[in-house]
């Protein structure tokens, strides 16, 4: 039996990844977390914990993981490392992570607290208002993770952590990266 985690106000049982039409992965069901056909990654400006801006677009060509996260999310986390150690050894093969914060203005202190903690050394965006994450993610699950191809397409998505998982992750960039 694995142990699935998740956390938000509508707490996930499992985690899921969700099937893109023509990338050739084997998700699960959805869920309902709405699908994606393959459509454009909607664009955003979001404020980074270093003071700068930063828009999806600046990477296009790049395959880039989004991860929303939060400090009270255990289960994000726990997948912080595998992230970290993921951006670390494919950052110069064209890939990026966003870690994008969904705490309060309030909680500012603590994201950085655990950004230096963790060893996020990749962007973290401030998403206060939840203004991205509700074109990407309606339902707030979190942990939930998008990769999104060099084109500029949305190719996988996830909702949720498992332990061990991070192997599917690793599976899902590099496919991204082959492309």
């Amino acid at each position: 039996m694995s142990l699935s985690l998740g956390c938000s106000s509508t707490t996930t049982g499992s985690s899921t990844d969700v099937k893109v039409p023509g990338d050739g992965t084997t998700g699960g069901e959805t869920s309902g977390t709405p699908s994606v056909d393959g459509a454009g990654a909607p664009d955003f400006t979001l404020p980074a914990l270093d003071g700068s801006t930063v828009h999806l677009s600046d990477y296009r060509g790049k395959v880039v993981l989004i991860d929303f996260w939060s400090t009270t999310c255990d289960p994000c986390l726990a997948a912080m490392p595998h992230l970290v150690d993921l951006y670390k050894k494919h950052k110069d093969n064209g890939f990026v992570v966003l870690g994008i914060s969904l705490d309060g203005p309030e909680s500012r202190a603590q994201v950085s607290a655990v950004v230096h903690d963790k060893e996020m050394i990749f962007p973290i965006l401030l998403d206060e208002e939840t203004s991205v994450v509700a074109q990407y993610n309606p339902k707030r699950e979190l942990p939930f993770s998008v990769i999104v191809g060099k084109k500029g397409s949305v190719v996988w998505k996830r909702v949720g952590y498992q332990p061990g998982s991070a192997a599917q992750v690793t599976t899902e960039v590099e496919k991204a990266l082959a492309q």
